[in-house]
């Protein structure tokens, strides 16, 4: 039966009280439904650490090449680290996301380490598509299936710009003014979200610094540099494609509305009154805007000016404004 993070969580350290915690855990679930969530709050009951991602023993592996692929350098960088005696006497952990996106030679590498892990280490798996991984893989974790919390999962970006549509559609709707002010509040959530990844990155790379420059040669480190600054676009681009996907829910919304559906989106009556100043087919047009917009960024072109073509497409008028 599926888990909420919390009776998840409960789930686990009933484990280790009992002596029972084993090495590897393959955590599963839908988007929202909490992965990293538990492996944050996992790391944070046994070791008693208020911040794990920035802790010296939680490392953290995510899909960081332009295919958001883990590579098996990757996964050798992690054993790496694991093989390192801890500085605080901390479990280490080992926090794979993303799972699925392992490639071959990365999956078969890390089976080594599922089969002999280093001494006090978890190691978690974290996928929505777990029958994805290799079957060797999955059989040597235990699998803890999560579920998505009732009501609506908090997003505090997306919900900030969708709160800017719904206020551009009452006061300006079809205008290129109003398209460009929510370009503009797009570009905003982004230059935010870099900004919050690079000082995460930044403060984990000081302590990581500060703690192993003494005991390593020096590559490591530098290494690990290279690493948090590949994983930085890696994790903009994901939030990136997550505030587009929120817009695209928007139309996705108001053409269920159009076709007699009920809406399930917090935003219901300020789409409802969008949806109703289009046609359906119109609708799905302006929507397409953005899955071009998807397309777009993930292409060697000025990022810019292809957000305001689209939200022009999207939320502007539909022929030269007069």
């Amino acid at each position: 039966m599926p888990f909420l993070v919390d009776e998840a969580l409960q789930y686990l350290i009933r484990a280790k009280n009992g002596g029972r915690l084993p090495h590897s855990y393959l955590v599963t679930g839908v988007d929202g439904s909490g992965k990293r969530d538990l492996a944050r709050k996992f790391f944070a009951e046994l070791n008693q650490a208020a911040s794990p991602e920035t802790h010296p023993d939680y490392h953290l592996v995510e899909p960081e090449s332009k295919s958001r692929r883990i590579l098996v350098e990757q996964i050798r960088e992690l054993e790496d680290a694991l093989r390192m005696k801890s500085s605080t006497g901390a479990w280490k952990f080992g926090v794979i996301v993303d799972a699925d996106r392992l490639m071959p030679q990365a999956s078969n590498a890390f089976l080594k380490t599922l089969e002999e892990p280093p001494l006090n280490s978890i190691l978690l798996l974290l996928t929505a598509i777990p029958e994805a991984l290799l079957e060797t893989v999955q059989s040597r974790c235990i699998r803890i299936s999560l579920r998505v919390p009732p009501g609506p999962v908090l997003d505090p970006a997306g919900d900030a710009l969708l709160v800017k549509v719904a206020r551009v559609c009452r006061e300006r709707p079809n205008t290129i003014a109003g398209a460009l002010t929510l370009a503009r509040a797009f570009q905003d959530q982004l230059q935010s979200a870099r900004a919050a990844i690079e000082s995460e990155h930044d403060e984990k790379l000081s302590q990581e610094t500060e703690i192993y420059q003494q005991r390593t040669d020096g590559r490591w480190l530098e290494r690990e540099g290279e690493r948090l600054l590949v994983l930085t676009e890696s994790r903009f681009v994901k939030v990136r494609s997550t505030l587009v996907d929120r817009l695209m829910e928007w139309f996705a919304e108001a053409v269920r509305i159009e076709n007699g559906g009920e809406s399930t989106s917090p935003f219901s009556a300020d789409i409802e009154k969008f949806a109703k100043m289009y046609s359906v087919p119109e609708l799905l047009r302006r929507c397409q805007a953005l899955v071009g917009l998807q397309q777009n960024l993930s292409r060697n072109i000025q990022e810019a000016l292809a957000v305001e073509v689209a939200f022009i497409e999207a939320f502007g008028p539909e022929g030269p404004e007069k």
